[in-house]
This record gives structure tokens, C-alpha cells and sequence, in this order.
């Protein structure tokens, strides 16, 4: 099952055309059956004024994916895309612990050799105890299961949270985000295999010039 995520920090009616043309490239790659074919695709930090239009949008320009907008708070709308050809559930698990953000859970069956959980979300900004709590309580079921999104944790301090899982990052170690740090990668289940889509050739691409995070590309299988 191939998994596309990207913060795309507000884009929208008002952003800079720098970054619409970074988020639009991105989403043509994952959603064009010549480029990536990716099952799932999860934006996040959608500005929530603009979240049904852009979900509206989307969906006409993509007619061979399913879209789901999920609201978040003033700028932390979510924006679900899943191949219609496959066999995917998309539901919210109710609010993040301590944000007013949904915890989105995807269940997967026999995708392209996954069949599990996948749970996407903007985790709490910080390297602080909430995010490190907000990891681990979507982690504590069995099973196959991955998590992704704006972990907002730096991959290097993956080992404080106390989960059973393993951790991936996707752009060779180089940073994900404007700031510094790899805040943007891959938690599963030891039972879960993670292959990372090596993109970093789009690193002049992704300069996190436009949104201020790179995007990732991971397969999983089960």
C-alpha cells in the first residue's frame, strides 16, 4: 500500500503561488496513474475556511479517488484522499488528546499487500509530553498499524516514545521541515514492513520554500 502525507501549511484562495504550485505538483504526482499511484494521500494544515472547497476541488480533478475533509482548528483542517479501486475505510477517532484536531484511522484491506491500520494526524507542536503521549495512546492496539502525518517530533528523540513500534524517516536524513529537524515521517507495528519511496531528488522541489515541511512516500505491507 503506497502512503503520500504532507503539511501544506495553509495553502488555499490567499497563499503565494510559490506554494500552490509545490502542493498541486505533489498531489499530480500521487494521483496520476503515470506517476506514483498512491493509495492514500493525507494533507494536513488545511486552512479550515477553505477545507470543502479544496476537498470539492480536488475531487473533480481526481474523479478516481475518494476525498474527505476532516475539520480541525483555525488552520488544522484535514484532507483524506483514497484510491476508489480500493478497499479502505476512512473514519475519525474523535479529537487529539489535548487539541482541537482529529485523530483520523484508515482501515485497510488487502491493499496492495496491506491489510492493518493506518492513523494519520498534526500532532501537538513541541517536543513536549503531550505529543509524545498523543504517539503512544495511537499506537497501544494490536495488530498492524501505521502512523504518519506532521508527527511534530523530532525522529531523533523517536526512542522517549514508550511504544512498540518502529520508526522510519523518509528523506535520507535530511531535514523535514523549515526550522530544522525530521518532524515528518513513519511509526508501524514491528510486524508491519516499511519501504521508503526515495524522493529526495525533488529536494530543489521541496524546498520548503512554499509550506514550510517536505512531503513523504512510503510503501507498507503486512
Amino acid at each position: 500500500m503506497r502512503i503520500a502525507s504532507f503539511n501544506i501549511e495553509k495553502n488555499g484562495g490567499s497563499s503565494t503561488l510559490e506554494k500552490k504550485a509545490q502542493v498541486d505538483f505533489f498531489i499530480s504526482k500521487c494521483c496520476s496513474n503515470k506517476e506514483w499511484n498512491v493509495d492514500l494521500l493525507f494533507l494536513c494544515e488545511v486552512h479550515s475556511a477553505q477545507v470543502n472547497n479544496y476537498a470539492s476541488n480536488l475531487a473533480e480533478i481526481y474523479p478516481s479517488y475518494r476525498v474527505a475533509a476532516f475539520a480541525g482548528g483555525y488552520s488544522n483542517a484535514y484532507i483524506v484522499m483514497v484510491s476508489e479501486f480500493a478497499q479502505i475505510e476512512i473514519c475519525s477517532q474523535g479529537k487529539l488528546f489535548g487539541l482541537n484536531r482529529d485523530l483520523i484511522a484508515i482501515a485497510a484491506t488487502g491493499v496492495n499487500g496491506y491489510t492493518g491500520y493506518v492513523f494519520l494526524a498534526h500532532f501537538k507542536s513541541g517536543q513536549n509530553g503531550l505529543t509524545k503521549s498523543q504517539l503512544k495512546s495511537c499506537t497501544a492496539l494490536g495488530g498492524h498499524w501505521v502512523v504518519t502525518g506532521d508527527m511534530n517530533l523530532d525522529y531523533a528523540n523517536v526512542g522517549q516514545v514508550e511504544t512498540a513500534g518502529l520508526a522510519y524517516e523518509c528523506w535520507g536524513g535530511q531535514q523535514t521541515h523549515a526550522k530544522g529537524g525530521i518532524l515528518d515521517w513513519v511509526l508501524a507495528s514491528a510486524d508491519v514492513k516499511v519501504t521508503t519511496i526515495d524522493i529526495t531528488g525533488l529536494a530543489n522541489e521541496f524546498d520548503m520554500s512554499g509550506p514550510d515541511h517536505r512531503p513523504i512516500l512510503f510503501d507498507v505491507s503486512s
